[in-house]
């Protein structure tokens, strides 16, 4: 990716790139991505004491598909569904703002609830869209781009990898009026000969997270992988793989919750013998020190980390990285379980394909859903809908980047651009959908307690 300011070539991590992109900032000019033409705007943001180059909203599909900030359209995903409602992102200040359906806090004293007038409605409207706390994971691990897939990352992700995906992309997250990344918990790869250091750092976080006099008590949200749940005598502990020291605890009617709506989920986890189990909940701290979880939600990914939903799914994924196959999962965000979504947008063809799975091919209902999604996205789509054996995905194609289709005038840099294909065809492999017979058991990643 070569970006350009005022018309010329900029690298934003040197000295003179962050030198002219203070002056940018300040004169509010916009960045352009020289992966295609015309040139897709970008925006200057500041995080951890620098500033960086981000998208514009709603500008991923506007970019070339192997550009790092190239993403598939919202509506192919439960994106579109929060995007500019439950999220929303300020370009001038390079801040997004996400709205909760969760509480942040805990007040001492309950609310008087209001009065009602007994008369009738003066106004009809759409009640805002808010993110449930599983949809905020899913948010910031799109936002990490941890949903993303390239052959050069095989055996390179790990969880120091995520950690720092994570930290970086909750840098300028607004929740409840404050930075998410002052009360964000994710537990570092744990090195035994830096436990003081990382404990330390833990410490922190959770010293934002102390009530102040008789006020509400703050609460704080952890990202972690599920180790184990142990009962108590009030309850369970909780244990979070590289977190060998910080229990956290929940009362007896949360661990039973937990059981039931991810007990499936955890066997399966279990049953594979392979992949994650990575929970999300709100937390606060007790008098004594200890953090007391308040909610939860889980999400399984594969072991690259990749998030799946179903069995089905699970072995598209399996069969994308076997091939060496580079692409997108998309994410379901606040979308019900049988909402029609892609799985996935394939990145190395010529132009963007996206895969359709359907987890259970009887159900007439959610496959007639599906179908209907699949031709009407603007990609050629795959898909994989009966009880058969998967087709074959469409082969590779030559990227924007290599194509000498058309170049950005003036650019001395041989970065290649050329205009965005849209159609509804359907894709070399896809005119047949057949599938593979397995279980059909879906893992819920949209559930939480």
């Amino acid at each position: 990716m070569t970006l350009f300011l005022n018309g010329s070539p900029l690298l934003v991590d040197t000295k003179h790139g962050q030198k002219a992109l203070t002056a940018a900032h300040s004169a509010g000019t916009r960045v352009e991505c020289g992966c295609r033409m015309p040139a897709p705007e970008m925006y200057i943001a500041a995080t951890a004491g620098k500033f960086i180059v981000k998208r514009m909203p709603g500008t991923g599909p506007d970019h070339a598909i192997d550009c790092p900030s190239f993403l598939p359209p919202e509506e192919l995903s439960g994106l579109a569904q929060v995007q500019s409602s439950a999220i929303t992102e300020d370009p001038d200040n390079g801040t997004t703002t996400l709205k909760l359906g969760f509480p942040l806090r805990k007040n001492s004293k309950s609310r008087a609830a209001p009065e009602t007038t007994g008369g009738k409605a003066t106004e009809a409207k759409l009640a805002p869209r808010k993110l449930t706390i599983t949809s905020v994971l899913h948010f910031l691990w799109h936002e990490a781009d941890l949903a993303k897939w390239y052959p050069r990352m095989d055996g390179k992700r790990f969880w120091g990898v995520n950690h720092s995906a994570l930290r970086r992309a909750a840098a300028g997250k607004i929740v409840k009026g404050q930075d998410l990344s002052r009360i964000l918990y994710v537990p570092e790869y744990f090195k035994v000969d830096n436990k003081a250091e990382i404990a330390a750092r833990r410490n922190r976080i959770f010293a934002n997270l102390r009530p102040i006099g008789r006020g509400a008590t703050p609460f704080g949200l952890v990202i972690a992988e599920f180790k184990g749940m142990d009962p108590t005598a009030h309850g369970a502990r909780f244990t979070f793989k590289h977190a060998p020291d910080c229990s956290f605890f929940a009362d007896a009617d949360l661990a039973k919750k937990f059981e039931k709506v991810f007990g499936d989920q955890l066997r399966l986890i279990e049953a594979m013998g392979s992949g994650h189990a990575i929970v999300i909940a709100s937390f606060s701290i007790a008098k004594a020190g200890y953090p007391v979880l308040h909610e939860t939600g889980m999400m399984l990914v594969t072991d690259n980390w990749i998030p799946f939903e179903g069995l089905r799914d699970l072995d598209v994924l399996t069969a994308l990285t076997e091939q060496s196959r580079a692409f997108q999962k998309q994410m379901r965000f606040n979308l019900p379980s049988d909402a029609p979504i892609a799985s996935t947008v394939l990145l190395d063809t010529t132009d963007p394909v996206a895969l359709f799975v359907a987890d259970n091919p009887g159900d007439a209902g959610a496959l007639a859903r599906l179908t209907t999604a699949s031709e009407e996205n603007r990609y050629p789509s795959w898909c994989w809908f009966d009880e058969g054996p998967m087709a074959a995905f469409p082969g590779k194609g030559r990227p924007p980047s290599e194509r000498d289709d058309q170049v950005r005038e003036g650019d001395t840099t041989g970065q290649f651009v050329r205009p965005a294909p849209v159609n509804n065809r359907r894709a070399s492999g896809g005119e047949r959908d057949t599938s593979r017979n397995m279980s059909n058991s879906s893992t819920g990643t949209s559930d939480h307690v």
